[in-house]
């Protein structure tokens, strides 16, 4: 979804700024200096985040036992803690159907640019993905990103970025799924129970709703995974990921 105030950049180069030497290739850089992702200007030479061990005092207070359940990726999203309450953060090196145990946890958080957290894997990643993030800024970020979305973007190979619930409790759930067109690289997405695909989608840019009951037992684990489609350049895609427990 591209904006007149972005410039598309079509070669691998080199540029000095400030003395450092930064990677550019095939991607859009916004106006407002904000790097891109998939081969925009690498994050800023800041030490990454080492998250520490406890979840967000936030992301408990809406799993307390004996309390419903309200999660929100967007809304709980941490920039500090992986996992955080319900949620984890992570990929997998390849195609995560039939396969729960698939998912590697993001083990490092880090900032894209200003308003821009993001989490990696510094021992496996290519131009920074797979990663997850958040555009805190008040700008469409990657030709697509609004502000406020929360995104996943697949890796150089077979990985699939993944966001992963896992139910506190046994119970009935509501869940609402959407993959957003986000930037202009088209990207395939699952929801899968337990590693079983729920449903897929071959592309992310129908921006369709997805509404679903589903019957967890405690610790069952729900995943919204992205995938490339062979080619992981422009591949940013917003998700929206809700989940209510309806049980009495």
């Amino acid at each position: 979804m591209p904006t007149a105030s972005l410039l598309r950049l079509v070669c691998i180069s080199l540029v000095v700024v400030g003395g450092a030497c930064v990677a550019i290739a095939c991607e859009s850089e916004s106006s407002s200096g904000q790097p891109g992702i998939d081969g925009g200007v690498t994050p800023p030479s800041t030490s990454p985040t080492t998250p520490p061990p406890a979840p967000d005092a936030g992301a408990e207070a809406s799993t307390d036992a004996g309390a419903s359940v309200v999660a929100d990726l967007t809304a709980d999203f941490s920039k500090t803690a992986n996992p955080s309450g319900v949620w984890t953060y992570g990929y997998s090196l390849d195609d995560p159907r039939g396969d729960a145990g698939a998912l590697i946890v993001f083990s490092t958080a880090s900032d894209l640019g200003t308003n821009l957290p993001y989490w990696f894997d510094p021992t496996h990643q290519v131009l920074n993905d797979p990663c997850i993030y958040k555009n805190e800024t008040t700008e469409v970020f990657a030709d697509g990103v609004q502000p406020g979305d929360v995104a996943l973007h697949p890796g150089a190979a077979a990985e699939y970025a993944i966001a992963r619930f896992t139910a506190p409790a046994a119970g009935t759930y509501a869940i609402t799924v959407q993959f957003k067109e986000g930037d202009t690289g088209d990207t395939n997405g699952l929801l899968l129970h337990n590693g079983a695909v729920v449903f897929e989608e071959t592309s992310t840019s129908t921006n369709k709703l997805h509404e679903l009951v589903r019957t967890l037992a405690a610790g069952d684990t729900l995943d919204v995974s992205v995938g490339n489609k062979g080619d992981f350049t422009d591949d940013s895609t917003p998700v929206v990921f809700k989940v209510r427990s309806t049980s009495p």
